[in-house]
């Protein structure tokens, strides 16, 4: 990105932030949009300094101005809460018995102060206000005009930390950040490991010949520039149950080959990241859709469907099955991809990335700062060794059968036998421990690896050894900025409220029919500023149900209706900041495994994804909600034709656009 456009992307974040500011929600406001969260935190609180008590709460408020409505809300969710935790292990069953002491809010509607109280215990958390911008906005200002992702997110993270704890930000930071938001989160190790290991596998697969090996057999199908970047798009449709199996095997496997054919490691990282999220959100059978059912169908028994009659929360998956002809942003976004290879057209930045690597034989720019080191990406062939194909497919058939076993071995508690084929394998996916899975299966994929390399004494053990800490040691910087990432996604989410603060701004500003859009925008703001669609989900999705049935009750189209179109068009804008954030760890796996800049990464894909964010809303959720939503045929394919058009016109083949000068 250019000096000049630099600044004049800051300029435009700044107006931004002003805009926000100048339309800040009120106490209350914020107050319900964030009294679920604050509550669920103060009870964990006051039940660590109750353990072993007896008995159970009594439950009242004193709010202040708080209306009857909030407080209502607030009794129906801590009576669901009491349900859930019977039965259950601490704390939130400790909760639920405290000798029979009442449990006092106090909040009295003005301040940012909101106190839990009994039997002498206090909990309080603090209000979410402007300040909570300030972290994800500055984070992404820094690394957009200093081009300084980790320096950018040690300062986004530090600042959220000193809004939160004030002057014991740098314990808090050690503390919350490190030890427990990494070191005592299974899952985050977990995916930690997964990358480390998978490396470590690249590089003895490389050092073996067996990356030579497999160029060797798929240059049958991927002769030129363009079919290898059709083969990676394939392959990413192949590996539809998990992103992040889909992110790191995909990369780490085409990367390669796309180098020797002149692709750039932006196009392929945009390739990567753009079949990864988009379709394990879409796909039927993956580990995203049970944890997408289970944000709405909780609510959904609180609403009627068009016969009047209550849904039930087993009728969540019939509901996302209804959302999937209005998830425009996923399908166009697999449909861009292909065109721009189909069609050989590029534009903005990308056209530059791939001018270059075209003409230059370059597939990074010279002052490129790869999320992987040079060691790993140049990693040698041993002379002398043989390319054997069957060297590197392997490891990978190891890594997906592994997997595909875990998931099996975790999660057959919820297949039952009583349903459906599909049923029991949509059941089995939801119950399974996916990042346990790729843990599972990417060590076994080392493993194997190492022994294949022994085995044929192709590498000694003591290279082999070498070779795998020589990867691991080139992923330094890609697990310091994974790890930033995740604090940052802490900070915003859990600690000073942005997410909440965001959707606060949007109270009594939602006319009906544009509910889809301006939750679609509201959702694509909150995931691009906390790095995460999955908390974005959670965010908002336990909110949409009765919000949009409420408000389609009184249109043409009926609450179900709306409903429906306003939850896809919830996930749709939560997988595009996922797709597309800096801060987002799917997006820097996406510049790990194809070894990519990773701001470089960010800035060529962005106007692609604003593209295809655009034409969504605009032939998509509008006159979805406007016209008639049976009309969504229609839309595809003129959101098709748009993108098509708009390449045509504004795109060039990088082949005969010449080099740069």
């Amino acid at each position: 990105m250019s000096g000049k456009l630099r600044y004049w992307a800051a300029g435009g974040m700044l107006l931004f932030l002003g805009f926000l500011s100048a339309i800040a929600p009120s106490r209350q406001q914020v107050f319900a949009a964030q009294s679920q969260k604050l509550l669920e935190g103060m009870l964990v609180e006051v039940a660590d300094s109750l353990k072993g008590s007896p008995g159970r709460f009594a439950f009242r408020a004193e709010a202040g101005n708080v209306s009857p409505k909030t407080l209502q809300q607030w009794d129906k969710e801590l009576d669901r809460w009491v349900a859930d935790a019977k039965g259950q292990e601490p704390p939130l069953d400790l909760v639920i018995a405290a000798d029979g002491k009442p449990l006092v809010l106090t909040w009295n509607g003005s301040e940012r102060t909101v106190r839990l109280t009994t039997d002498g215990v206090v909990a309080e958390r603090m209000l979410a206000d402007f300040r909570s911008l300030l972290p994800p906005f500055v984070t992404i200002l820094i690394a957009v005009v200093f081009g300084k992702t980790i320096l950018a997110l040690l300062i986004g993270v530090a600042l959220g930390a000193f809004l939160y704890v004030g002057y014991s930000a740098p314990v808090h930071f050690v503390d919350a950040y490190i030890v427990g938001n990494i070191l005592g989160d299974d899952f985050k190790l977990k995916i930690l490991a997964f990358v480390l290991f998978l490396s470590m596998t690249v590089g003895i697969m490389s050092k073996c010949g067996g990356i030579d090996g497999m160029i060797e057999l798929v240059r049958r199908f991927a002769r030129t520039a363009r079919s290898s970047q059709l083969v990676t798009w394939c392959m990413g449709l192949l590996i539809f149950f998990d992103d992040y199996a889909n992110t790191i095997v995909v990369g780490s496997t085409m990367r390669p080959l796309t180098d020797r054919l002149r692709v750039s490691r932006e196009k392929l990282a945009y390739i990567v990241d753009s079949t990864a999220a988009p379709v394990a959100g879409l796909s039927l059978l993956s580990t995203w859709v049970a944890y997408e059912i289970t944000m709405f169908a909780p609510t959904l028994p609180e609403v009627t469907n068009a016969a009047g009659r209550a849904y039930t929360e087993a009728q969540g998956f019939q509901i996302f099955l209804e959302t999937l002809p209005y998830r425009f942003y996923c399908i166009l976004t697999l449909c861009m991809v292909v065109l721009t290879i189909v069609l050989r057209r590029e534009f903005g930045p990308m056209l530059r990335a791939e001018r270059r690597a075209r003409h230059e034989g370059k597939p990074i720019e010279d002052d490129a700062t790869p999320l992987v080191s040079a060691a790993l990406t140049e990693t040698k062939t041993k002379p002398g060794a043989p390319r054997r194909w069957w060297n590197g497919l392997i490891p990978i058939a190891v890594l997906l059968a592994v997997t595909i076993e875990e998931i099996w071995r975790t999660g057959r508690e919820g297949a039952k036998a009583s349903e459906s084929l599909f049923d029991q394998v949509r059941g089995l996916l939801g119950k399974a421990d996916s990042a346990h899975a790729i843990f599972v299966g990417s060590g076994c994929a080392a493993g194997v690896a190492a022994l294949l390399a022994i085995g044929q004494r192709i590498l000694t053990f003591a290279e082999s050894l070498a070779t795998s800490l020589k990867a691991i040691g080139a992923l330094f910087f890609a697990v310091v900025i994974l790890i930033l990432a995740w604090s940052m996604g802490k900070v915003c989410s859990e600690e000073v409220g942005t997410a909440y603060y965001l959707v606060a701004l949007t109270e009594g500003r939602l006319p009906a029919l544009l509910l889809p859009t301006i939750l679609f925008l509201l959702s694509c703001l909150i995931s691009f500023s906390i790095g995460s669609s999955w908390s974005t989900m959670a965010i908002l999705l336990p909110n949409v149900v009765v919000l949009a049935h409420g408000f389609g009750v009184d249109t043409d189209l009926g609450g179900p209706v709306l409903m429906v179109l306003t939850i896809g068009a919830v996930l749709e804008g939560s997988i595009f900041g996922d797709h597309c954030s800096p801060i987002s760890d799917t997006t820097v796996l996406s510049s790990v495994s194809c070894a990519s800049d990773h701001l470089h990464h960010v800035r060529t894909q962005a106007p692609y994804a604003m593209l295809v964010m655009i034409v969504s809303m605009v032939v998509g959720y509008l006159p979805m909600a406007f016209i008639s939503p049976k009309l969504w045929p229609l839309s595809l394919i003129v959101g098709v034709t748009a993108i098509t058009s708009f390449l045509l016109w504004r795109g060039r083949d990088p082949e005969t656009a010449g080099p740069l000068r």
